[in-house]
């Protein structure tokens, strides 16, 4: 186990899209932070890159782990997932990271695929919030939820159209969300990461666009973990209904 600074100390954490990139950073970060168990929700055990299994990575943490075959399309899925976290003690940190990209030219989209775009980044994204947020009122624990959008829900790209619309709808979602749940004491905020060197970006974006990036790279998943850990610890007590972009200057400048 690294060495950590106890940020989630005593949490127990969710992540939809657990198997593998950004959800799989942000299990072992948890991890690495004292949370007192991560539940890794994802239809697949293992990611597409090889190695060993989100789980087993956390295991040899030593924290407790749990992954459940999860279909964000699938509200009662989802709520067989709280159920899985309410065994350790319910839910303090959901993150929703489960999302597919879609490159495609505009005048080809057709209705199946922008359904199923919009059914696993959104859907998934708001009932993933629905039912944690249920989960943390009936347990009266003031929690928090993290949503992964992208700066492509806030900037255009002709070839992921379908996406783009989808992460600016979780984007927005997240700022009624937080409207929403502040009575209760729960935060919602949102990452915006830019181009991170995943399994996805590589196969299924083809290693992602030719944008300039200020910082001369594409992201770490581990770096989106980070502002993940740390909008879920209590040092972002005080923040909520926030943005929070990590996309090493790409989207600042023109």
């Amino acid at each position: 186990m690294s060495d950590g600074h106890g940020l989630l100390t005593g949490k127990v954490v969710v992540v939809t899209g657990g198997a593998s990139g950004i959800g799989r950073a942000t299990c072992v970060r948890a991890a690495e932070e004292g949370a007192a168990a991560v539940v890794i929700g994802d239809i697949a055990e293992h990611g597409r890159d090889a190695g060993p299994s989100t789980a087993e990575l956390v295991a040899a943490t030593g924290i407790p782990v749990t992954h459940c075959p999860t279909d964000v399309t699938d509200p009662a899925a989802l709520a067989r997932l709280m159920a899985v976290a309410d065994d350790v003690g319910g839910v303090d940190l959901m993150v929703n990271v489960a999302g597919i990209s879609d490159r495609i030219a505009l005048l080809d989209i057709d209705v199946a695929r922008l359904r199923r775009v919009m059914a696993v980044n959104v859907e998934g994204t708001i009932f993933g919030a629905q039912a944690a947020a249920r989960s943390m009122i009936d347990g009266g624990r003031a929690g928090s939820i993290v949503n992964i959008s992208s700066v492509g829900g806030m900037r255009g790209f002709a070839m992921a159209s379908t996406y783009s619309a989808s992460k600016g709808a979780v984007r927005t979602f997240t700022y009624a969300l937080a409207d929403a749940v502040a009575p209760q004491g729960i935060r919602a905020n949102v990452v915006l990461p830019g181009q991170v060197d995943t399994e996805m970006l590589r196969v299924e974006m083809a290693g992602g666009s030719p944008i300039r990036i200020p910082l001369g790279r594409k992201g770490r998943p581990s770096e989106i973990a980070d502002a993940v850990v740390w909008l879920g610890s209590d040092l972002a007590s005080y923040v909520t209904g926030a943005s929070l972009v990590v996309d090493g200057g790409y989207s600042a400048v023109i």
